[in-house]
């Protein structure tokens, strides 16, 4: 299992694996001597009470000692089993984390890219208002020149010369 917790050596964990295995080993050992010698004591008929008491109690210690190697063994998987527990739920943990971080980063993207949008259109409607050229009225004055053709004129002269001379008569 690939895991972000640094994989040291846990000396107290390995001291009580040492320890259980050391208590039930030499508890037994006790037990299967001292039990030989109370059969020993028993076989002989000794009248040895010192010795049949240090057999008895030696084979009551030997039980204590067998039990307190297993309860050593018990709290070392115990310990085993909560290192693992906590391993397994950094594990996911850290990929809980990895996977948030992953979506609070795509979503900081997604919000970039829609403010460079923004200010790319922004700048688009702005931009042609700004670069457009200065407005510049200019008035423009036609001059018209009337270039009255020479038997226009002389039609027009004429057709005033009769108004006159229609008036003259009719005042007369």
């Amino acid at each position: 299992m690939n895991t972000t917790a640094s994989s040291k050596v846990n000396v107290p964990l390995i001291l009580l694996w040492v320890a259980a295995v050391a208590l039930i080993g030499g508890g037994y050992w006790l037990l299967n001597a001292s039990t030989a010698s109370q059969i020993e004591f028993y076989t002989s008929g000794s009248q040895d009470v010192a010795g049949l008491l240090t057999a008895q109690s030696s084979t009551t210690i030997a039980g204590l000692l067998i039990a307190v190697g297993a309860l050593a063994a018990v709290i070392a998987l115990a310990v085993h089993a909560l290192g693992w527990s906590a391993r397994a739920a950094s594990a996911e943990a850290a990929a809980l984390v990895a996977a948030e971080d992953a979506a609070f980063e795509a979503e900081l993207d997604r919000a970039e890219a829609e403010a460079e949008a923004a200010a790319a259109a922004e700048a688009a409607v702005v931009a042609p208002l700004a670069e457009a050229p200065a407005v510049v009225e200019e008035t423009v004055v036609e001059e018209t020149v009337i270039v009255e053709e020479p038997a226009a004129a002389a039609a027009d002269e004429a057709a005033a010369a009769a108004a006159e001379a229609g008036k003259a008569t009719d005042t007369k």
